[in-house]
């Protein structure tokens, strides 16, 4: 069941404090321990302060703030389905965005009318662990120092004359031993043990204890962003890649209150614009071989040079290409009626550098027929009101709601769509 502590909010929503979500009340309490997480991460743009009121922004995923778990969900402008429907579709993309397998039987397994985000995000890591666990975790070489009684390695010969002048039976010696003391589980430990700090469920916190148990004691690193960028994937380590994503998520968000230890926050949010550029990218991707198209995503071109030495280069969010023809797409989570001129510029300067017969600024609608419109739009030629250049800039609307659940098969109508002919 999905937690009883648990209030729901769309993005760009509000709590109100004092008011009651799905009959949890937000309290002032909750909103102090906010507006302290707010001054502690400045440039986390998750949400804004108001007098006695939260408002969130283009983030969405699931704060946990002591008991009480806020969920922000997305949501596409006029629409009108229900919590649990965008609950699923936002779980769906994020378990595409984080380059999960997305086929459809696997995502179809997920019983989210009885998991929270939380809950779903929290299995997923410990069942990729579990996995791991199952394969066998890795072991790496490690230099170990020590008295043994036996020579086994180098000789530290300052150390072996100091620590055993007296014990001729032994020796100070340096030697690589291999384990499963390395960063990499580690860092699965780390995660494990944030998550029973933070208890999200009875059933959650059991099997994150069984999960710990089975891993290995390792040396303590300090947990940072550079150390993740640090990490290299081999033919061994390359299983990992899945799980140590969603421990750096945890890591990186975590905030335990070291005073009272009552009230620890966990933020696992998600820019929604990133999750719409890379569902529509997974979704093109998986249906791109039926029809012979090449899928690309932020592809780069130089675009503008400075006599410093530095360039500025042009990156369309999907570059379509097939016998020679491109089809740009720049993808734009909001309504129609925040389209700026910006966009549209951006979108000219795509078409022209990647050759593009056709261009398109992808929004999601809520459509009465079908998946897919396409609204045309035309470029003037610079001198005449009248005329119109070759070029197009036309709006392209994608329902990717589908029997309440988040549209699994949108690639294969798009490029049925823009390829037909």
């Amino acid at each position: 069941m999905l937690n009883q502590s648990l209030i729901s909010v769309y993005e760009y929503g509000f709590l109100q404090v004092g008011e009651e979500y799905n009959n949890v009340r937000f309290t002032e309490t909750t909103y102090k321990e906010l507006a302290k997480y707010l001054t502690a991460n400045k440039n986390c743009g998750y949400y804004s302060l108001l007098y006695n009121k939260i408002r969130f922004a283009n983030y969405v995923g699931v704060i946990k703030v002591g008991d009480i778990t806020i969920e922000i969900l997305p949501k596409i402008e006029k629409a009108e389905n229900d919590e649990k429907t965008w609950r699923n579709a936002l779980i769906k993309m994020l378990y595409i965005s984080l380059q999960v397998e997305a086929n459809t039987t696997t995502l179809a397994d997920i019983n989210v009318n009885q998991q929270s985000v939380l809950s779903t995000y929290i299995n997923l890591f410990l069942t990729e662990t579990e996995t791991l666990l199952h394969k066998g975790l890795i072991k790496k070489y490690k230099k170990e120092q020590g008295n043994k009684t036996a020579l086994k390695g180098k000789l530290v010969f300052t150390k072996h004359i100091t620590q055993n002048l007296t014990h001729a039976e032994r020796f100070y010696v340096e030697y690589n031993d291999y384990n499963r003391d390395n960063v990499y589980n580690f860092i699965l430990r780390a995660a494990v043990e944030c998550i029973i700090k933070i208890d999200p469920s009875f059933y959650l916190t059991n099997k994150a204890k069984t999960v710990l148990n089975l891993l290995p004691e390792c040396s303590p690193v300090k947990i940072s962003e550079s150390l993740f960028s640090k990490l290299k994937y081999d033919r061994k380590t390359d299983g990992y890649k899945t799980s140590i994503e969603l421990a750096r998520i945890i890591l990186l968000n975590y905030h335990p209150d070291v005073k009272s230890g009552s009230n620890n926050i966990l933020a696992i949010m998600f820019d929604m614009n990133l999750l719409w550029e890379n569902y529509m990218y997974y979704m093109l991707k998986r249906a791109g071989n039926e029809y012979g198209v090449e899928i690309s995503g932020q592809q780069k071109k130089h675009f503008w040079h400075h006599e410093d030495d530095w360039d500025l280069r042009l990156k369309p969010d999907l570059v379509l290409s097939k016998g020679g023809t491109n089809i740009v797409i720049d993808t734009k989570w909001k309504y129609d009626s925040q389209i700026s001129i910006q966009d549209v510029r951006q979108i000219y300067a795509y078409g022209d550098y990647f050759t593009a017969s056709k261009n398109y600024l992808m929004y999601p609608d809520k459509l009465e027929k079908g998946e897919i419109e396409i609204r045309e739009g035309r470029f003037y030629e610079a001198d005449s009101e009248n005329n119109f250049k070759d070029k197009a800039c036309s709006l392209m609307y994608i329902d990717i709601i589908k029997e309440n659940g988040l549209n699994m098969e949108i690639g294969n109508s798009i490029l049925a769509k823009l390829f037909s002919n």
